[in-house]
Parts: C-alpha cells; structure tokens; sequence
C-alpha cells in the first residue's frame, strides 16, 4: 500500500522532487506557538498569480511533519497538520523513515 499525503494546493514551499517525500519526523505543536512567519511559509500558495494563505485555526493541537524529497539533494521541507483525530499522533510518528506520495487534490481551473 502506497503512502500519501494529500495537499490541497501547490505550495511555495514544495521543493523539487516534493511528489515522493520521505517522514524524517512528526512534532507536536500548537498553532498559536508557530510564529507568523513559519505559518506564511508553510501555507503560501499562489493563486492566479496571487499569493494566499492556506487557512487554518487561530490555535489547537496539531503536528509539523518534517519532510526530506527523494530527488536530487534531499531539500527538506515541512507541512502542518491537524493532531484530529487522536490517533492522527501516532500513525505518523509510526510511519517515520517512509516514503510518501505527496498529491495535489486541487482542481484544475
């Protein structure tokens, strides 16, 4: 069974290669505790050559997925996700070291 990780929109912050991604790691965080500028980095997009923000709550639980693309260089990057449900936690801390698809879900305009 492949891995994925869905996204909603192609993100600035997607390096080369970001399609097949390897976890290196999963923190635990509050929203409220990121600082701003982390938060525009991790949810800028452009939008018909507009730069938005993905929006998400102003607090709550949720996790940084430290990410490493499998071509060229390995650059790493990373992406914030929702700790709901509670298992949410721990399957990915389980799933450290593994490779994922990671798959734009937007549609096409």
């Amino acid at each position: 069974m492949t891995l994925k990780i869905n996204f909603s929109h192609h993100y600035a912050k997607m390096p080369y290669g970001f399609q097949e991604s390897k976890l290196l790691d999963v923190l635990p965080t509050r929203l409220e505790d990121l600082s701003p500028d982390f938060l525009r980095y991790d949810t800028s997009y452009l939008d018909g050559g507009e730069e938005k923000q993905y929006k998400l709550p102003k607090s709550g639980n949720y996790m940084v997925l430290l990410l490493q693309a499998c071509s060229g260089a390995g650059p790493l990057w990373t992406t914030i996700r929702s700790q709901w449900p509670p298992e949410k936690l721990e399957y990915y801390r389980g799933k450290r070291g593994e490779v994922f698809e990671c798959r734009i879900t937007e549609k096409c305009q």
